[in-house]
This record gives structure tokens, sequence and C-alpha cells, in this order.
């Protein structure tokens, strides 16, 4: 899911969050905001490290120039390994969601070329003045068929 963490969109692969991640996030906002320091717990099995993986890389895509680096350590290789893991998916499904992100906005462009096609004869030879006119009478009785065409 994506969501808007006071001004921030942050990235979450999974599709509910808890009042409790929710929270961490935002005192882990809060905290990268002042520039400060911040010790924050949770019980295990809380999604402590998805919460702060999703929130640490929106934050820095959001601001490249403001954000250093997340240096994360953990006590035994197979920890890491988890983490690494985590960090795959929180990093896979940003960059899912920011692909579907712009063709959806490529496609809403391409419709509002569409429906910018001049209907009248002004400049344009018969076949094509014919198509757009087609065009235009389709999207005035289909809106959702924009761009399709039936023969």
């Amino acid at each position: 899911m994506k969501f808007n963490l006071d001004g921030l969109d942050v990235y979450f692969p999974y599709d509910r969050i808890y009042l409790e991640q929710f929270e961490y996030m935002r005192s882990l906002k809060q905290t990268l905001d002042a520039g400060g320091h911040c010790l924050l717990e949770m019980p295990t099995g809380t999604g402590k490290t998805v919460c702060l993986l999703s929130l640490i890389t929106s934050y820095q895509m959001a601001n490249p120039n403001d954000c250093g680096k997340l240096v994360y350590c953990t006590r035994t290789v197979p920890e890491m390994n988890s983490v690494m893991e985590e960090l795959g998916v929180v990093l896979g499904y940003r960059a899912e969601m920011l692909r579907l992100e712009r063709e959806s906005t490529a496609t809403a462009e391409a419709a509002m070329i569409v429906s910018d096609v001049p209907t009248s004869g002004d400049g344009i030879d018969a076949t094509t003045s014919n198509d757009a006119t087609q065009q235009q009478q389709q999207r005035q009785q289909h809106p959702a068929q924009i761009g399709k065409r039936t023969f």
C-alpha cells in the first residue's frame, strides 16, 4: 500500500498496517525531520524491520539531498540476511508501484491528447476529419472506451 505520512508518500509492501507500525513510522519521520536521534522499541514480530525500511527508503527518495545513508547493524549474519530479504521486498514493491504510477500517468496523458483531436475540417483532409469526428462521437457515447476503435 502507498499512504501519506505527514506529507511523505510511504511505500509499504503489505496490504495492512497496524496502528503501532504507523506510530513507529511517524516517530521515525519526526526524528528525521528534526535532524535528531531516536531510540524506538517494539516487541518481537511487530514489523519493525519493514516499517524502518519502508519509511527510510521513502524518505531518502523524497529527500535525496537532505538524507544520508541508512546504516543497519545486526548481531548475526542470518539476521542481516533477513533484513536484506525484507529490503528486497520493500524496494521491489516501490519499483512496481512507481512503474504503475508512470503507466497510469502516460495513459491519462494519452487520453488527454486523444480528446484534443480537432473535429472541424479546418486544414484537415476528409479522412482525418471523419476519423476525428467518429472518435469524438465514440467518446461522447462511451467515455470508458477512449482510444478504442470499432470496425
